[in-house]
C-alpha cells in the first residue's frame, strides 16, 4: 500500500458517508502496516477482497501499468464505484476500455487525487457561466512539468473545465525532447475546442505558474493554492483596457491551502483539501447520479490531448484532429508512476519515502 494510499484512506474515515473496509496489497509488509494503522482485514488479492467483502468504492492507488486491469477487474465484480489514481493508462486503447467497461457495469469512475476536484474551480465557473465576466475566449495555462501526463494532467483538466469541457478540433504541440519517444515529458501547445476557446500550454519556467481564464470582460487566475478573478469597469471596451481596467473583485475565492502541510498528534499527516475534495466529489456522484469532477473520461481525453501534442511535433508541428484514429498510440509516465516504487527505488529508499505521511521524530 503506497504513501498516498494512506492518505486516500484517511480521508475515507474522514467523510461521514464513506469507511474503509479492508484492504488489498501483495507485498504482505506494506499491507500489514496499513492494516495495523486503519484496523481493517487484508488480503494479497483484490479479487478474493472483493468476493468476501461488501465493498462499494475500490480505489486502486496502484501504479500505472496495472491500473486498466484492475479497473476493469473491479468493474466486472459489482463494484458502486471505482476511483484510480493518474494518469489513467499509458495506451490510449486501455483508457478506453476502463471507461467503456466501467460505463457498461453503471460504475461510477473517477481518476486522479484532482485539483479540478477543489470547490474553488466550480464556484469560478458559476461566476463566469453567469455571464459576469463575458464569454471565456481562452484560457492559458503556466505549467512547466517534465510529465505533461503525470503531472500536468491536473492543469489540462482544468483547462478543459474552463473551456466548458468542449470537445477539441485540433492541436498543435510540441515537446521538450526527443518527439520520437513514447516516454512522458515536457509538451507545450496549441487546443482549439469546439466552442471557439483556445487553449495556451505554456511549458517553460516562468515568474509565474497555474491558469488564466481570459474573458470578454473579466479575468479567472489560479495557480492550486491562490484564486483571484478580476472584472473590467464600465465602460472600458474590451480590448482597449490597460491593467488598471481591471477591478478585482476581493474575497470571491478563499485560497484553498493545497499546499499546506501539518501533523497530527500521533505524527501522521493531515489530510489535504484537494483529496477530501476528490472523496466528496466521488460521493457525490453516488448521491446523486452526477458525473465525478475529475471521471475517468476527462482523464482519457487528456491523455489523448498530451498525445496529440506529441503527434504534432512529429507531423512538422501540424494540426492534429481529435479523436485520434489510432488508439494504439501511448505515453509512458515516469517510472516511478508506471512501475511499483519499491521496485524501482529499492527497499530501504521505497521505506523512507513513508516520513511523507508519517513523522518518526
Amino acid at each position: 500500500m503506497r504513501p498516498h494510499g494512506h492518505c486516500h484512506a484517511r480521508a475515507y474515515n474522514e467523510n461521514p458517508q464513506t469507511r474503509v473496509v479492508a484492504a488489498a496489497d501483495r507485498d504482505e509488509k506494506t499491507l500489514e502496516q496499513f492494516c495495523r494503522r486503519f484496523n481493517v482485514p487484508g488480503y494479497t488479492d483484490y479479487q478474493e477482497m472483493l468476493g468476501k467483502e461488501k465493498i462499494d468504492i475500490v480505489a486502486p492507488v496502484l501504479p500505472v501499468k496495472v491500473n486498466p486491469d484492475v479497473v476493469v477487474g473491479a468493474a466486472r465484480l459489482g463494484v458502486k464505484a471505482v476511483f484510480c489514481e493518474k494518469p489513467i493508462a499509458a495506451v490510449l486503447s486501455d483508457a478506453d476500455r476502463m471507461v467503456e467497461e466501467c460505463r457498461k457495469h453503471n460504475v461510477v469512475f473517477q481518476c486522479g487525487d484532482a485539483y479540478r476536484a477543489l470547490p474553488q474551480y466550480w464556484q469560478a465557473k458559476a461566476i463566469i457561466d453567469s455571464g459576469e465576466l463575458g464569454p471565456v475566449q481562452s484560457v492559458v495555462m503556466h505549467e512547466p512539468t517534465i510529465e505533461i501526463s503525470g503531472g500536468g494532467c491536473q492543469g489540462l483538466s482544468l483547462m478543459r473545465l474552463d473551456a466548458g469541457d468542449s470537445e477539441i478540433d485540433w492541436v498543435t504541440g510540441w515537446v521538450g525532447g526527443d518527439p520520437w519517444s513514447n516516454e512522458d515529458q515536457n509538451m507545450g501547445g496549441v487546443i482549439r475546442f469546439s466552442n471557439g476557446v483556445e487553449g495556451y500550454v505554456m511549458p517553460k519556467a516562468t515568474a509565474r505558474r497555474g491558469i488564466e481564464v481570459h474573458c470578454a470582460r473579466g479575468l479567472f487566475f489560479a495557480d492550486w493554492r491562490t484564486f483571484k478573478l478580476f472584472k473590467l469597469r464600465d465602460g472600458v471596451q474590451a480590448g482597449r483596457a490597460f491593467w488598471e481596467d481591471l477591478e478585482e473583485m476581493p474575497g470571491a475565492l478563499p485560497e484553498s491551502g493545497a499546499y499546506d502541510t501539518s501533523y497530527d498528534s500521533d505524527g501522521w499527516r493531515v489530510t489535504g483539501p484537494r483529496t477530501t475534495a476528490s472523496i466528496e466529489s466521488l460521493v457525490d456522484a453516488l448521491e446523486t447520479g452526477v458525473e465525478p469532477r475529475s471521471s475517468g473520461d476527462n482523464q482519457r481525453r487528456v491523455l489523448e490531448i498530451a498525445i496529440a501534442f506529441r503527434e504534432s511535433h512529429r507531423r512538422g508541428h501540424a494540426p492534429v484532429k481529435l479523436p485520434l484514429e489510432d488508439r494504439s498510440l501511448a505515453l509512458y509516465p515516469h517510472p516511478t508512476r508506471w512501475n511499483n516504487k519499491k521496485d524501482v527505488y529499492g527497499s530501504e529508499k521505497y521505506d523512507s519515502t513513508f516520513e511523507v505521511i508519517k513523522r518518526t521524530k
